[in-house]
This record gives structure tokens, sequence and C-alpha cells, in this order.
């Protein structure tokens, strides 16, 4: 366990930069009346994929922290009648409980703003459905961490969910922000607002760009280990959606601001000229957000 670095340059820049062009910090989470319950842990999964969510439930499941200490929420962005029977086939075992849109959002800031209104813990998990968890002691653990290091954030270690390719969790950073699998303590994200409200990717890193701001504490715990599929765009749709994100954000921060996160976004453009899939995987990301002010599209991937 450590405490994240935030006094690297990019952080002091950025602090620096909200200082001279200040902006609203807050995101557009909805406020909630009722008040958490002490010591519990919420599970927040957004999906849309019952195959992927049902072996994330089946980790879930099996964790030593009793089921009176953790619920699980799942807000289930599509239709269809087979969410239900799954939900209903973990009652047994979970503290289960389902939201499932009228037609499908597909923005991942919306649908997260949305987990964290159902829920009730004094803690929050954020999960993707092709997560994988294979420590039982995984949320009793995180829970120990809250308690002992008093942190606002606390970040489990990435690894690669195929073993052939888990060079890709070594070439970045292992505790990057990310909602693939984070812990949140409730009242650092209600005091921050939650999310911003219409993004339909890149909101987790976008979050993390605020919380740099505030200087919450944040600790990266290499005890904890979550595991997913390793990072692929087999077509130019997501780069172009984070594009999207980004352009987005021009209208929420001050305009020095939003230059130093567009100037970071690409930051992988020069990988396109090294050989091999992982640059070439990363440099796609840069390209995206570099070519989406041309396309003048919304992007749906």
């Amino acid at each position: 366990m450590k405490i994240f670095n935030c006094d690297k340059i990019q952080y002091k820049v950025l602090r620096a930069l909200y200082q001279i062009a200040p902006f609203n910090l807050r995101g557009d989470l909805k406020e909630r009346k009722v008040s958490p319950q002490p010591g519990t842990l919420s599970c927040l999964i957004i999906s849309n994929k019952i195959s992927l969510l049902e072996d994330l439930l089946s980790d879930l499941s099996r964790q030593n922290l009793s089921k009176d200490h953790f619920e699980t929420i799942i807000v289930f962005d599509q239709q269809g009648d087979g969410i239900g029977k799954l939900i209903e086939s973990y009652r047994p075992y979970l503290d289960i409980q389902l939201y499932q849109t009228t037609k499908p959002v597909r923005l991942l800031s919306d649908l997260r703003n949305t987990s964290v209104f159902l829920s009730k813990g004094e803690f929050l998990l954020f999960l993707d459905d092709d997560t994988r968890i294979f420590q039982e002691d995984f949320l009793q653990s995180a829970l120990g961490f809250f308690n002992e290091s008093h942190c606002d954030v606390l970040i489990p270690q990435a690894n690669s969910l195929y073993g052939v390719v888990s060079a890709h969790y070594d070439f970045l950073d292992k505790f990057s922000f990310t909602n693939r699998c984070s812990f949140y303590r409730r009242k650092t994200l209600e005091d921050m607002g939650g999310f911003l409200k219409g993004l339909q990717t890149y909101e987790d890193t976008e979050l993390s760009i605020r919380l740099m701001v505030k200087e919450w504490k944040i600790i990266q715990a290499e005890e904890l280990n979550y595991f997913h599929p390793p990072l692929y765009f087999d077509s130019m749709r997501k780069p172009l959606a984070i594009g999207q994100t980004i352009s987005q954000l021009r209208g929420h921060y001050s305009i020095p601001v939003w230059i130093l996160a567009y100037g970071n976004a690409l930051r992988f453009l020069p990988y396109g000229l090294w050989p091999g899939q992982r640059f070439r995987q990363w440099f796609k990301i840069s390209l995206g957000v570099l070519l989406y002010p041309f396309t003048g599209k919304f992007y749906y991937y």
C-alpha cells in the first residue's frame, strides 16, 4: 500500500492553472436524502451483457465479507428478460438490486451517477461487467484499507485477464484511474458531485482531474488485484468517442485546464511510429482525440 503521488509535475501544473483560471469542480450527481449505512460497501456495476455479468456476480458471491455488509447494484443498460432471471438466481447469495433502463442510455457518466444514487453504502466500488475478482477477501481487505489509512480513494492493481498479453498492464500504470475497478468513500464522491453528465466514456479519467485539483488522499493497494481483458480497439469508434468526451470538456473546464487535458490525451501520438500491437492500440486513442473535431458526429461505440 502506498499513497498516490499528487506532486508530480503534471498535477502541480494542473493546480496552478486552476488557480489562474478556476471552474466549477462539481459534477451532476443527484442529491440523495437517505444517510448511508456506516461501514457498508456498495458494488456498482454498469452492464449490457448478461454473459459477462454472470462471471462477475459469481466472483462477488464467493467473497468472505458477509452479504449484510455489502450490496450489489446492477444498472443494466439494455432490454431483455434474461437479466431478471440472472438476478433472481443470485438473490440467495447477494444483496442485489437491479435497475434496468427503459431504452439504452449509453452514457457511462449518467449510468454511474444513477448507480450511486440507488446505493446506500458508506463506500463505493465501481466495476465493469467484464472485470474479474479472484481474491475472496478482496472486499473485506478494501474496507480494512479505508479504516487504516482514512483515504478517500482506493485503487487496486490491474492485471490482464489473458496471460498471453499480460504485458499490456506492464506497459501502462497499473494503478491508473479507471472505473473498471476503483473504490471511493461516498462522502468524497458526493462532495465532488459525482460525474459530469452526458459523457459516453472517459468519465473516470475526467473525475480524476477534478480529484487532483482538490488533492484528496488516494491509496494504491498492490495487495488488491483485479483482472480485466486487455485493451484492444478493433475499430476507431471508441477512440473517437474518447475524442468526443475531450471536446465536451471544453464546455466544463476553463480554457487553460482544457488545453492541458487535451495535450495529455495526445501523448500517445508518437507511438504510431513504433512497432508492436500494444503501441498501435494506444496510438489509436490519441488519433481519435485528434481526428474527432473533424468528424462532426456523435459516436456510440
